[in-house]
């Protein structure tokens, strides 16, 4: 890991939340008042797939190119006779037949866009905020240790405070801090020192939803061509506290109401209880997906080199993912494309974007 610069800071300016479904107070006491009224009412945005490159053709397949001629010209030409049949791309020609037979009905009348109405907002502009646990109505910063993927921080709450003109910094350093941990193989206490310290947000166990659109403006940190931080804004579901590692095992990240023999003993809370515990439901299957709005890697590896040997995406990038269980078995080799029916069908990526095939 490359040791990052001595202090660097996330700034995020305000976040604003659309929810369609809700569980938790809807009187407006989670919506920041200085929200700005023409942004409590938003329309999702269309998703335009990004078209798949086409295969170039070879010259003599083209009835438009001439026999004699040595090259091919790079801009298509029309044809000058419609194609046989309907082809997988827009063409500049005809096709002999329609791809969709004719019909004298009535299209059916379109569908009007769905609305999404605020129900939670924070503009970050009240100066010198603190998020320590019970400081904060909407916030909690952690001092917790963080034991999971390999982490070389602490999370401090002096590190996420508000500045004088209100922005949420989510500072990180090179500080030492001695912590007492548990040696998971030794099975026994250690004191452990983490080189760096950082801070990291939590909602958990305050405000809660069932779905619908999030939107955040940040200023991430870093240089994007070196290595070492980690920034993210995610969602975990609230069965799971993330850093508290017990409270994820065998939750996270479940999301099944089916009762199968894998269920029965890999989720917790599974759709094979037939005792009802804490208002849980019987034959009900719960647990704590996770949705990773951005995660983003910097670094100097590039596309097609290294870790990333076979991906047409190298460093920097933003990921965003959907991690739930039970997942798709047997899964890809990391590093390596699915094989036919190996994975997830009709998975379209947008434009500059990649399936990350170091990690399934």
């Amino acid at each position: 890991m490359t040791k990052p610069p001595a202090r660097t800071s996330l700034s995020l300016a305000g976040t604003i939340l659309w929810l369609a479904l809700r569980c938790g107070p809807t009187d407006g006491s989670w919506i920041d008042p200085d929200t700005p009224l023409e942004a409590r009412v938003v329309t999702p945005l269309p998703v335009v797939p990004n078209k798949p490159k086409q295969e170039k053709k070879d010259k003599n397949d083209d009835a438009s190119s001439s026999s004699t001629s040595t090259s091919t010209s790079s801009h298509r030409r029309r044809h000058k006779d419609p194609t046989a049949s309907p082809t997988q791309f827009p063409t500049y020609a005809p096709t002999a037949t329609p791809s969709v037979p004719p019909s004298s009905a009535t299209p059916p009348p379109s569908v009007p866009p769905r609305r999404y109405e605020l129900v939670f907002s924070d503009e970050f502009n009240t100066p010198y905020r603190t998020f320590s646990d019970g400081h904060d109505p909407r916030w909690t910063a952690l001092d917790k240790n963080d034991y999971t993927n390999d982490a070389q921080h602490y999370y401090s709450s002096a590190n996420a405070f508000t500045d004088a003109h209100g922005n949420l910094i989510i500072r990180s350093e090179a500080h030492d801090t001695e912590i007492v941990g548990f040696d998971d193989v030794a099975y026994r206490k250690t004191k452990v020192t983490k080189h760096f310290r950082s801070a990291m947000l939590q909602s958990w166990n305050k405000f809660c939803f069932a779905g619908g659109v999030m939107e955040a403006e940040m200023s991430l940190p870093g240089k994007h061509d070196v290595g070492g931080l980690w920034p993210a804004f995610w969602l975990l579901g609230n069965l799971a506290r993330h850093t508290y590692v017990g409270s994820s095992e065998h939750v996270w990240p479940w999301s099944s109401g089916v009762c199968t023999d894998k269920s029965r003993t890999a989720q917790l809370v599974s759709a094979c209880d037939r005792v009802q515990h804490y208002g849980l439901h019987t034959g009900v299957g719960r647990g704590a997906p996770e949705i990773d709005i951005f995660e983003v890697q910097a670094g100097n590896i590039k596309a097609n080199t290294g870790n990333f040997l076979k991906m047409p995406v190298g460093q920097p990038f933003m990921s965003a993912s959907y991690q739930v269980a039970p997942g798709r078995l047997p899964r890809p080799g990391e590093g390596w494309w699915p094989a036919p029916g190996q994975w997830y069908d009709n998975l379209t990526a947008g434009t500059n974007t990649s399936l990350n095939i170091a990690f399934y």
